[in-house]
């Protein structure tokens, strides 16, 4: 029965390491206007933070937060740096992904 237990807590400890684990932020900067998911994001600097598949972008000048869904992916190789991949749709802006820094995950939207 001591057993049983003893695998119980340290199962519940490590949910709730993971629990604090998986909430991390990245420092973006945006030179224009961006459309990310269904929200447009003001040029600027922003927090970026992952809790579960909702993205917050937190701007750093006015504290305004966007949430936005998003589709983590893996890839062979780690990401040495944060960065974000944006293509040009008809002439506005749109963020596509970010690469995640000191992870080999890529958040799509």
């Amino acid at each position: 029965m001591t057993t049983i237990k003893t695998v119980v807590c340290v199962a519940a400890l490590g949910l709730a390491g993971l629990t604090f684990a998986g909430t991390r932020s990245y420092n973006l900067t945006l030179n224009s206007a961006t459309q990310v998911g269904s929200t447009q994001l003001s040029a600027g600097s922003y927090k970026l933070s992952l809790d579960g598949h909702v993205a917050t972008f937190t701007n750093t000048s006015t504290g305004a937060r966007q949430m936005v869904l998003v589709h983590f992916t893996d890839s062979d190789v780690n990401y040495q740096h944060t960065a974000i991949d944006l293509i040009n749709q008809n002439g506005a802006q749109r963020m596509e992904a970010v690469e995640l820094e000191d992870t080999n995950n890529r958040v799509e939207f």
